[in-house]
This record gives structure tokens, sequence and C-alpha cells, in this order.
């Protein structure tokens, strides 16, 4: 635990942008450059991603990611100083708890995604800011954090918001942190990975799969969720498969 809160400040800005460093890269790599046509199939547009769009979203990745690392500084300074209720001792709380917090910050960050999604297709803010991230109509694996630096600061934001309401264990935070970047960049990579019988099984239908993300960016509205398609289905916002 001493190594833990001696590094915890390495932890808090630099383990999310070397994850989706990580985890973008090797989505490109595979299904864009090394199996590109192997994988030909399950490609959900049939247009390649051209240079421009993939030098503008690592132009803005990379402004996101300097965002994100000031906002682990912020988690991190809120550690410091009292001011989250992170915990370092896992016997402080039960080894249930610890896994029940890892769901509790999938579902309270696939609510807060939704509602800031919904947020950022308003007029004006639309306009203004989120439509960085829809100039990507196919999107790719560095889609996934080509935003406006304000929409960057307020899907950044959610971190330290979490910290201060839900006590929670460093390594609950890891396994969030790497079940969040996988499924935003498989949800960007712009191939589906399953098929259509498997997505309409009974509990299937509650997650939200690379076709539905994908089906948002080609239409600008509708499927607005991250993780899951219950706040789309709740507010009658989900597109089914086309």
């Amino acid at each position: 635990m001493y190594f833990i809160d001696r590094y915890f400040w390495v932890f808090s800005i630099f383990l999310l942008p070397a994850l989706y460093i990580i985890a973008a890269t090797a989505f490109y790599l595979i299904f864009y450059v090394w199996k590109k046509v192997e994988f030909n199939e399950g490609k959900i547009q049939g247009d390649p991603v051209s240079h421009v769009q993939l030098r503008r979203e690592l132009i803005y990745s990379t402004v996101s990611l300097a965002i994100f690392c000031l906002t682990g500084l912020v988690v991190f300074l809120l550690y410091r100083n009292n001011l989250s209720f992170i915990y370092l001792d896992i016997k402080s709380h039960s080894i249930f708890y610890f896994f029940s917090s890892i769901v509790l910050l999938i579902l309270f960050h696939d609510t807060y995604f939704y509602w800031t999604h919904r947020l950022l297709h308003l007029p004006g803010w639309y306009q203004k800011v989120h439509s960085i991230h829809h100039l990507s109509s196919n999107p790719s694996p560095f889609t996934s954090l080509a935003f406006h630096p304000i929409e960057s600061v307020i899907q950044a934001l959610v971190l330290p918001l979490m910290v201060v309401i839900i006590p929670v264990n460093p390594f609950a935070i890891f396994f969030f942190l790497i079940y969040m970047v996988y499924k935003n960049v498989r949800g960007h990579a712009g191939y589906e990975f399953t098929t259509a019988d498997q997505r309409k099984r009974k509990w299937n239908q509650v997650h939200s799969y690379s076709i539905h993300h994908n089906l948002h960016h080609l239409h600008g509205r509708d499927n607005y969720g991250l993780y899951f398609t219950i706040w789309d289905r709740l507010m009658k916002t989900f597109r089914t498969e086309e």
C-alpha cells in the first residue's frame, strides 16, 4: 500500500492516456493495417478512413489526452488532500463491495455519458463543440477521443466526480478504466465483432455494440449510450440496426 500511496500520482495522471494509446493503436494496426483484408467483412461502413480524417483525429486526441492528464492530477490532489473517498486497504471494505464498486462506476459513467452526450447534441453545443467529434461519420479507433477541448473537459470530469461520491479502491479504478477504454475504442473501431443473432439474445440487448455507435456517427442522432442501451431504450432514442 505504501508503493500505491507514493506513486498514486503516476497512476492518476498517466494510466488512462497510456491505456488509450495502447488500445487505439492496437485496434488500428490490427484492423486497418495488419489484418485489413481478413476482417474486411466486419467493416460496418465500406469506405476507407482517409489520411485527412486520421490526422485530424490524432491532433484532437493528443489535446484530449493532455486534458485527461490534468484531470488525473485533480484526482491525485483530491486524494492527497483527503477530499475523495479513495481508499487503499481493500480490507477496509468487503471484497464483495470491491467488485460491486466496479459495476457502480460503470453504471455511473454510462448515465453520465448518456446525459452529457444528449446535452452536446443540443443546438449551439453541437455546432460549437460536438460537431468536431462527428466530423468522423465513418469512425476509426482514433475517433474515440477526437473531441473539442470543451467536450474533453466534460468527459474527463467524470472521474473526479466519481471519487468524491463513491468509495473506491485504486485497483477498482484500474479495472474500470480498462473496461472504459476497451468499450470506447471498440465502439468507434468501425468493425462489428458479433452477429445479429448474438445481439438479439435477451441479455445481450442491454449492451451497446459497435454497430449501434456507428449508426450514431452515420446519422448524427440516437444511440447516445456508451456501454448499454438502457437509457436509450428508456428515453426512446435507441436506433435499431438498419
